[in-house]
């Protein structure tokens, strides 16, 4: 059995094709431009680029089943027949933050209660009010990313409880859309697409399709979930793991039991999960790996020249304190005001040793995030580096001394088409659940790297300023 596994990201898109075993055949992507329009996306090109790498990959190979993810929180209308009636309005599109005030300021205890996180502009909600006069009504359904990509494939409305939680607007209690939410807010749920498991059949692929594609006619296509789900199971994030995610922005991914979610609440994000009878949780900084970017940019050098950098420098002890949040502070304070800061600057300091600062700095974020939510929902004796905390060996290796878990990197980074594919084996009656597959298809390699005590006290300094900074 072959599955083409399809990642629906804002930066790139994937297509790879797994066997039942997590043997992956072939690994497809293309990139998308957004240096024009960062925050909005035509998601005809999502549409586009998923049928020409669908069409190459079954010229080489059968492919039996079909399973999507992709980026979350967008805000996209779409008419009757699945076309857009705009851009997409992406995670990172913060134009929101009139609507997202007026939620906290009049919905706050509910938002909580109900949802389990505060509104901030990433959510789909406030875009939704923001768009509510242009779209409401010409607009036939709201779709996130790979919703989209699976009403292409079967013609289909339907999406997932982990991308319906990325909303805010799927009550966790039952996870169903909160109607009486929607009509005080004049918000009709007809718009929104029918919530069906992670682990099911969403459809079979229509003949406009297969033309399109070359996928035969009537296989099924899995509803799968939204990527921090997919990448949460394809790192094998589990009641005792985290996984530490560093790429454009960085995440700190774990799992908890239904119903958990207020102790998190306002701290947290907390989200649906892919996996029955599981919450997932997310410590974020909206920054991280992009803050080597900008730092790369205006010291005009590489990003790998940056990496470079960074490995050359020799201290510890005296490094520059870093706060990286230019894009605001994210978990767990909830506030996306961008407020970056260096203290600690001296004369003396290389381009070195600033480069290695901002790595420290930017991973202390996270630090503090697996922290809180270590003492808001247990303790976790294991964590899975992915993304620039696997590849780079200055961020591994700054990470393997902060953290105080297990570490451990896995054989296949491509955490999110991994947790995808898992999902369809699931679907598929191969295993019995996502966290079964993963376990079954992938391999992970212990870091031996101790916690170092120097590092931990850069982190006390870190969470002192903090704590304490002035908005």
């Amino acid at each position: 059995m072959n599955i083409a596994a399809i990642d629906i990201g804002t930066s790139r898109i994937k297509c790879a094709v797994f066997t039942e075993d997590g043997n992956m055949l072939v690994l497809k992507s293309q990139r998308l431009n957004r240096a024009a329009s960062p925050n909005r996306q035509d998601a005809n090109v999502w549409a586009q680029s998923t049928e020409k790498m669908l069409a190459e990959v079954t010229g080489d190979f059968c492919i039996d089943a079909v399973a999507v993810t992709g980026n979350m929180h967008a805000f996209l209308p779409v008419d009757n027949n699945g076309t857009p009636l705009c851009d997409a309005l992406l995670w990172s599109d913060n134009s929101s933050c009139n609507e997202t005030d007026f939620l906290n300021k009049n919905y706050s205890s509910i938002l909580l209660e109900k949802f389990g996180n505060p509104a901030t502009p990433v959510f789909t909600l406030p875009k939704w009010i923001m768009e509510y006069k242009n779209f409401e009504e010409k607009s036939y359904k709201l779709l996130q990313s790979k919703d989209f990509i699976i009403q292409k494939l079967t013609g289909n409305f339907v999406t997932d409880p982990s991308d319906a939680s990325g909303t805010l607007v799927m009550n966790l209690k039952n996870g169903s859309w909160d109607k009486d939410f929607l009509a005080d807010l004049k918000l009709s749920v007809d718009h929104l697409p029918e919530i069906i498991p992670s682990a099911s059949i969403a459809g079979y692929v229509t003949r406009e399709a297969h033309l399109k594609t070359g996928l035969k006619v009537g296989i099924p296509v899995i509803t799968g979930a939204g990527d921090l789900a997919t990448a949460a199971i394809g790192s094998g994030v589990d009641d005792d793991t985290f996984s530490l995610t560093l790429g454009t922005a960085g995440q700190l991914l774990g799992v908890g039991p239904v119903g958990n979610y207020h102790k998190l609440a306002g701290k947290i994000f907390t989200f649906a999960h892919a996996s029955t009878g599981k919450e997932l949780y997310l410590g974020s900084v909206p920054a991280g790996g992009f803050c080597f970017e900008w730092l790369s940019r205006i010291h005009n050098i590489s990003v790998d020249d940056f990496f470079a950098q960074a490995q050359k420098s020799e201290k510890w002890c005296d490094l520059p304190l870093f706060m990286p949040y230019i894009l605001g502070r994210g978990a767990p304070y909830m506030d996306y005001t961008p407020c970056g800061a260096w203290y600690d600057l001296k004369a003396e300091l290389s381009l070195s040793d600033l480069c290695k600062g901002a790595v420290l700095g930017t991973l202390c974020a996270l630090r503090q995030n697996a922290d809180c939510m270590e003492n808001l929902s247990g303790k976790r004796s294991k964590i899975v580096f992915q993304a620039l905390a696997c590849r780079e060996e200055i961020v591994r290796s700054c990470a393997a001394k902060l953290f105080k878990q297990q570490k451990f990197i896995p054989q296949n980074s491509e955490a999110s088409l991994l947790g995808t594919t898992a999902i369809a084996l699931t679907a598929l009656k191969v295993d019995s659940s996502p966290e079964n597959a993963i376990a079954r298809i992938l391999p992970r390699q212990e870091i031996i790297l101790p916690h170092d005590d120097i590092v931990e006290n850069y982190f006390k300094k870190y969470l002192f300023q903090a704590e304490n900074i002035s908005i």
